[in-house]
């Protein structure tokens, strides 16, 4: 099993190839909108992406969340018979890609028609042909996920890691070379070619494990139905998970033009600090927690919850600058061509209350991967069926209030929930004798929420002052007064997280 040096020093790893393939996919969006801006004809394309990414990150994330246990479990018993069956299910899900993919291009219109209901004809007939031209993504998609289990259990997340980043290079490349002679069709094509990036850099790393495919099922048949068992929660999970996206779009088209484009802008910039701090956290910490799972509870919960202050601490101070600066961060990351300043305030109405629950969108990522790790899949399966109910009724009554915003804080108050419903059932299934640790957590949060609660007032009363210089200036000031005070008073306060990376820099 890692040691905590070895995890910290692969967080740190993923973190910089994160950030760079974050720049990368900030540079995308840019360039994206400075094309189309959050217009009618950006709308449709965030809206046609909708159906293929549905598909592949209940497919996919499905896969990736459910091969690490499986896979470490045989690979324990027989690390050549476990890299033998993990070929026939990795097989056996691109077969059903492909089947997906053809039953889609079939149905593609009532598809388009039910996620864009408040689209013109002319909107939907585009809308349809972009998605056609998207779905084979879901191939691509399927495999690259499958990989990325495989490398990640086997403590290998540097190519993994590269994924986003060859995505979004062909990505940028296809925005620039074909979106002038081929309007959005050509963006259309690169979200293909990108989908295939993400294997192909994975895949020659996949020979050292003997993953190949094998189409040969029925020797296997028993096998493929027990973990189709255990599957069939995580990928309902990961597809109520994407149902929210869709709510979400469903009730923006039904605003104001460019509310789609403003929501999906805002959700990218609230996934800078996901992606690249916290994200990278939850993906090198999930196989130690699956192997502290089969080691025994106690074990597992303790990992667990020493991962969860470690979220909890990271977030609070990104959630700060964005609260603060939230106006700056979207001027500087799209405010250009198409994109106007109109764009950016309907952008910071939704990105505002994102960025008040910016803890909640990791917590909940992570404490499902801990019910996975648990093998207490439908309980995960039930948190986000739930979540999704909550959303709906959310962001439909906010929506009328707030418009864009309402739909940003309906999500976030259906994170809150979810994460409050899974902290809770990890607290009731632990024995009262051993409950103790929870006290740590419950301390922790209570500094933090002190803290976080005294920089905001002081970064709010200083902001003004800051709004004197230029956009790129302000940002940095902001940045580093919010962090040198969050240090500071983490020292004071004697916050557990800070001191365990002290020691481990110390080291």
């Amino acid at each position: 099993m890692p040691t905590l040096s070895h995890v910290v020093k692969s967080v740190g790893l993923v973190t910089i190839i994160a950030a760079v393939g974050k720049v990368l996919g900030f540079g995308r969006e840019s360039i994206i909108a400075a094309y189309f801006g959050a217009s009618s004809t950006a709308d449709i394309f965030f809206v046609a992406s909708l159906i293929p990414t549905i598909l592949f990150t209940a497919l996919g994330s499905g896969l990736q969340a459910g091969v690490i246990p499986i896979y470490l479990e045989k690979k324990a018993e027989n690390p050549r018979k476990a890299d033998e069956f993990i070929s026939v299910l990795g097989s056996f899900f691109m077969l059903v890609a492909v089947v997906m993919t053809i039953v889609c291009l079939f149905f593609t219109k009532p598809l388009v028609m039910m996620v864009a209901p408040g689209f013109s004809g002319s909107e939907l007939a585009l809308t349809e042909v972009l998605t056609r031209i998207m779905l084979p993504s879901l191939l691509f998609f399927t495999l690259a996920y499958m990989a990325t289990g495989v490398l990640n259990a086997n403590q290998r997340f540097l190519l993994p890691a590269f994924t986003s980043t060859a995505q979004n290079i062909v990505i940028i490349v296809a925005t620039v070379l074909f979106a002038a002679p081929f309007g959005v069709k050509g963006l259309a094509w690169g979200f293909v070619f990108g989908a295939a990036s993400q294997f192909i850099i994975q895949y020659p790393s996949l020979k050292k494990y003997q993953i190949r495919p094998i189409f040969s099922f029925r020797p296997y048949k028993q096998q493929i139905n027990n973990t189709l068992i255990t599957f069939y929660p995580i990928i309902i999970a990961a597809l109520a998970i994407q149902l929210n996206s869709v709510v979400d779009r469903i009730i923006a088209t039904s605003l104001e033009t460019g509310s789609v484009s403003a929501l999906n802008y805002a959700n990218r910039l609230l996934w800078l600090p996901l992606s690249i701090v916290l994200t990278p956290l939850i993906t090198v910490l999930y196989p130690s927690i699956v192997e502290r799972a089969i080691e025994g509870y106690q074990s597992f919960l303790t990992l667990t919850l020493k991962g969860l202050k470690s979220l909890l601490f990271l977030a609070v101070p990104f959630m700060i600058v964005m609260l603060i600066s939230g106006n700056s961060l979207i001027a500087l990351a799209f405010q250009r061509g198409a994109f106007d300043a109109s764009a950016t305030e309907t952008t910071y109405a939704a990105f505002f209350f994102y960025s008040a629950c910016l803890p909640f969108f990791a917590l909940r990522d992570y404490l499902m991967n801990a019910f996975y790790a648990l093998k207490k899949t439908k309980v995960a399966m039930y948190s986000c069926l739930i979540a999704v109910l909550l959303n709906v009724l959310l962001s439909w009554g906010l929506s009328r209030f707030l418009g864009v915003g309402g739909i940003a804080l309906a999500s976030g108050i259906s994170m809150f929930l979810q994460s409050l419903f899974l902290f809770s059932f990890l607290w009731l299934k632990t024995k009262k004798s051993d409950k103790a640790v929870f006290t740590d957590v419950f301390q922790e949060s209570s500094k933090l929420i002190i803290i976080g609660a005294i920089i905001y007032g002081l970064a709010l009363w200083i902001h003004p002052i800051t709004l004197k210089f230029h956009i790129f200036v302000e940002l940095v000031i902001v940045s580093l007064m919010v962090f040198g005070l969050y240090i500071l008073f983490s020292m004071l306060f004697k916050v557990s997280s800070l001191q365990a990376l002290r020691k481990i820099r110390s080291k």
